[in-house]
């Protein structure tokens, strides 16, 4: 592990450590008050400034942000970034995340304000998601869109492989194809089984981010604020992901990774074991691979910066 690493992760696991990173409470209804006070205090406001030209879109109710390099001009290609957060409506930090991919890959980014949870059931959002998504494809062409989620952002993204399959079985007439590519960075979903949640809890306890406790607070939050949220929704074996394009998972040795083994033997049991690519790196944190700030981190983010350049090629 590169020196680098070592010293933040370091800082990590202190902060962790002496309690400066609050795990999760017991009050779920006040951790639902102090979510939406939060969602409250920051409302979406387009970004400033000259690093790329912004244009604020909107897909039903919700924003989305649309980011080029160029004023007047869209590219060929393009990404569709899917941020993390999950209760909280965190849309601002990976904003410049979402910029490098697009610059660093040459391809326009439309950057969705999907609503957290607790503000909008978790179907309103993949909803929300595949409006977003279907308006790209019909612009650019399937072929010429790729998605890329982190965290709660990587549960989007495996809720749109299954959204995208479950419109397509019923409207015949109308079917929405699949992406050209998808790139997950620890992508987030709920340990379902007993030895799921038993290694998640094992993990956490390791994980230099998440707090102990973190999935059953984040599930027990969901089922309070969307009670008839479907499992297909929340748990990688309940989705479809037959037709899902070539995907590649990002995750460290954490919490996160404990539905690994899910997401495979669901691409597996779709057909398609040969399209997914999952790499484990030890000793990381999560979402390593969006930001190159180390040497793993690096490497890994330039693979997918790679992946993409491969895909605008074609």
């Amino acid at each position: 592990m590169s020196v680098s690493a070592r010293i933040i992760l370091s800082v990590l696991r202190a902060v962790k450590k002496a309690g400066l990173r609050k795990g999760p409470g017991t009050d779920v209804e006040a951790e639902l008050r102090k979510a939406r006070a939060y969602n409250r205090k920051h409302p979406y406001r387009e970004p400033r400034g000259g690093k790329a030209s912004y244009l604020t879109l909107h897909a039903g109710k919700y924003p989305c942000l649309l980011m080029k390099r160029e004023k007047n001009r869209l590219t060929d290609k393009a990404i569709l970034y899917l941020h993390g957060g999950g209760d909280r409506d965190v849309w601002k930090p990976e904003v410049s995340f979402a910029r490098r991919y697009g610059e660093r890959a040459g391809m326009d980014v439309f950057y969705p304000l999907y609503p957290p949870f607790t503000e909008a059931s978790p179907e309103e959002a993949a909803d929300f998601v595949f409006r977003v998504y279907r308006g790209i494809v019909k612009r650019y062409g399937a072929g010429a869109v790729s998605v890329v989620g982190g965290s709660y952002g990587g549960l989007l993204g495996l809720q749109l492989l299954s959204r995208i399959n479950g419109h397509n079985a019923a409207a015949e007439l109308d079917p929405v194809p699949m992406p050209s590519l998808l790139i997950l960075n620890s992508p987030f979903a709920y340990p379902k089984t007993e030895e799921e949640w038993a290694l998640a809890e094992r993990l956490e306890a390791e994980d230099p981010i998440l707090p102990v406790g973190a999935f059953r607070y984040m599930l027990e939050m969901t089922r309070k604020a969307a009670p008839d949220t479907p499992d297909s929704l929340l748990y990688p074996a309940d989705m479809d992901f037959r037709g899902a394009p070539e995907t590649w998972v990002f995750y460290a040795d954490e919490a996160c990774s404990a539905v690994a083994e899910a997401i495979r033997q669901s691409y597996a049991r779709d057909g398609i074991p040969d399209r997914l690519h999952m790499h484990i790196e030890p000793g990381m944190m999560h979402c390593y691979a969006s930001a190159p700030v180390f040497r793993e981190s690096r490497r890994d983010f330039d693979r997918q910066i790679e992946r993409l350049r491969e895909e605008k090629n074609v």
